[in-house]
């Protein structure tokens, strides 16, 4: 998602007013039970500097995933020739640490171009070198890199050629996988947002052949609009009668910056918590977090209008930002459990209260998600037998709920957890 530029900007403002005077719930339009894999959540640029002190936070925030982009251009920069050590390192030490990778396969290398210059396009002629990237790739790493991921956002800013000639590229670069692995998992798309048209022409070309799920960046100005592109996506993918898993292979918001998609610290969290439970509940394989780190310290960043220096949950002397606090409750209480869509029982509750409830029968940690999609504060009480626990998404701060509490639902999340067997129950009207 890198280098953003001005048609980004003006087509995001454009879609962010939109959503702004059209908001929609992160409720999913359908409701069914939904078990959360138990490695479902992930962070995208992370696991870089293979440090102890490093992996060490990501094993705190319960990280089961990490995605780099494994770029030609590092690996064949001269033809024939390949060099591995760029990413030998970080693919050990992640296996090591017992994290599961997304390698993307991406872009060009200098000498396809009589120039040097790298321009983010294989022509048809060119297809043959790329494929002769990836079967070494595949052939090296295999074993240890768990996804491939075919290319970066085709449809936005990262490839220069036809949509026609992407859908080549990327059918026989599926093929090639699959004839080099047979047992290798293959995602494709990466699609930036949710292009109905791109995905469908996509299908027609038989370029989904091969791939095990899809990939997408369901980029919004807030987690409704990023769950309504959700559901846009799953729409179309009912439509061509796709199979595969859904992986949402990067999502963030940067906390600085010119880009309309960018919150305020205080707000971070509350988009953190609300995107990853609207993805979980609506079935998604996998959600990558964009990103760990932030480029520079608070404060520090020479350059305030980049909103790419904003995007990390962590900033690079290891102080976390308040989202990171509101990541790592979702990633500890959420994998591994059952969403079920009846609960909590509600009686009086105005319709604006938001609930998702998760039962983990293996942990025994079972979490209730609250919160007002309308810009007010409604009062309910909340019923169970068992002792319960608030968490403050800002800070994980616990403090223990007393029986018949009766709580303050505004638009930032309440988390709270108990064990047991326990049915909670909400009642307004108060």
């Amino acid at each position: 998602m890198t280098n953003y530029r001005f048609g980004h900007f003006i087509y995001s403002l454009f879609f962010g007013f939109l959503l702004l005077v059209f908001s929609c719930s992160t409720t999913p339009p359908q409701n069914s039970p939904t078990d959360i894999p138990e490695d479902f959540l992930g962070i995208v640029h992370a696991g870089d500097t293979k440090s102890s002190k490093e992996y060490a936070l990501l094993d705190e925030l319960n990280v089961k995933w990490v995605l780099n982009t494994f770029y030609w251009a590092d690996i064949e920069r001269v033809k024939d020739r390949f060099d591995f050590s760029a990413y030998d390192d970080y693919v050990d030490t992640a296996k090591r640490d017992g994290k599961k990778i997304i390698a993307v396969l991406a872009y060009d290398t200098p000498w396809l171009f009589p120039d040097g210059k790298r321009k983010k396009y294989i022509s048809s002629g060119n297809i043959p070198y790329f494929l002769r990237f990836v079967e070494v790739m595949v052939n090296h790493y295999k074993g240890r890199v768990d996804v491939w991921e075919i290319w970066n956002e085709p449809n936005f800013m990262f490839w220069a050629g036809s949509d026609k000639e992407f859908f080549e590229l990327s059918r026989q670069a599926a093929l090639k996988i699959r004839e080099t692995d047979s047992d290798a998992y293959i995602l494709g798309g990466a699609f930036w947002r949710s292009p109905a048209g791109f995905i469908k022409n996509m299908y027609k070309a038989g370029a989904m052949e091969n791939l095990d799920g899809l990939a997408f960046h369901p980029y919004a100005v807030n987690p409704s609009g990023s769950m309504e592109l959700y559901d846009d996506f799953s729409g179309v993918l009912s439509e061509i009668n796709f199979k595969g898993s859904v992986w949402i292979t990067e999502i963030g918001y940067p906390t600085g910056g010119w880009y309309p998609t960018k919150v305020s610290p205080e707000e971070y969290p509350s988009y953190v918590v609300k995107t990853i439970t609207g993805a979980a509940v609506r079935g998604a394989r996998v959600l990558l977090w964009y990103q760990l780190f932030d480029a520079y310290n608070e404060g520090e960043a020479p350059d305030k209008h980049n909103s790419e220096n904003y995007f990390g949950l962590v900033y690079p002397d290891y102080s976390r930002k308040k989202g990171a606090f509101a990541y790592e409750l979702c990633a500890r209480l959420l994998p591994g459990s059952r969403y079920v869509p009846e609960l909590p029982n509600r009686v009086n509750v105005p319709g604006a209260i938001v609930s998702f409830c998760f039962f983990n029968s293996k942990s025994g940690n079972n979490t209730l998600i609250l919160w007002n999609d309308k810009n007010k504060i409604e009062k309910v009480e909340l019923s169970l037998t068992e002792q319960a626990f608030i968490y403050d998404i800002s800070s994980g701060q616990r403090n223990v709920l007393q029986a018949g509490t009766v709580l303050a639902i505004g638009k930032q999340p309440l988390f709270i957890v108990w064990q047991g067997t326990g049915i909670p129950c909400l009642t307004g009207g108060l």
